[in-house]
C-alpha cells in the first residue's frame, strides 16, 4: 500500500514539474535569443529523459510530456488581463510550441523499462546483449 502512495506521489511530482518547465520556458523562450528557446526546450527534453529513466517506464516520460503540453496549450490560448497573449506570433514561440511537442513524444516513445542492452530500429535486440 505505502509503495503505490509513493507510486502515485512520484508521478503527480512529475505532473507538477511537467507543468512548472512549461510555465517557465513560456518565459524563457522569448527572453534570450536563441538560447532562451535551447534552453527552454533542453529543459523540457530533461525532464523527460528523468522522468522515464527515474520511473523506468513510458509512463515516467508521458507524464510529463502531458503535464508540459496542457500546460503550454493553455497558456498558448488564454489571453492576459491586457487583452493580449503572452506567446508572440513569432518563429520561436512556434518553435518552441510544435518542437516541445515532437520532443515530448519523441522521448516517449523510447523503451524506458523493458529489457538490458541496446535495440534496433527494427525492434531486434543485437545478439549476446540482453533477453
Amino acid at each position: 500500500m505505502i509503495a503505490k502512495v509513493g507510486l502515485g506521489a512520484a508521478y503527480l511530482a512529475l505532473f507538477a514539474l511537467g507543468c512548472a518547465v512549461g510555465v517557465v520556458g513560456a518565459f524563457v523562450q522569448a527572453a534570450y535569443l536563441p538560447g532562451g528557446l535551447i534552453a527552454a526546450l533542453a529543459g523540457a527534453g530533461g525532464l523527460f529523459v528523468a522522468g522515464g529513466t527515474v520511473m523506468r517506464s513510458k509512463a515516467g516520460a508521458v507524464v510529463p510530456a502531458a503535464a508540459w503540453l496542457i500546460t503550454v496549450f493553455y497558456i498558448a490560448a488564454a489571453p492576459r488581463a491586457e487583452g493580449d497573449f503572452l506567446f508572440s506570433s513569432g518563429a520561436t514561440s512556434y518553435l518552441y510550441l510544435f518542437g516541445g511537442s515532437i520532443l515530448g513524444v519523441m522521448i516517449a516513445m523510447q523503451p524506458w523499462g523493458g529489457g538490458s542492452g541496446p535495440v534496433l530500429l527494427s525492434g531486434e535486440r543485437l545478439p549476446g546483449r540482453g533477453k
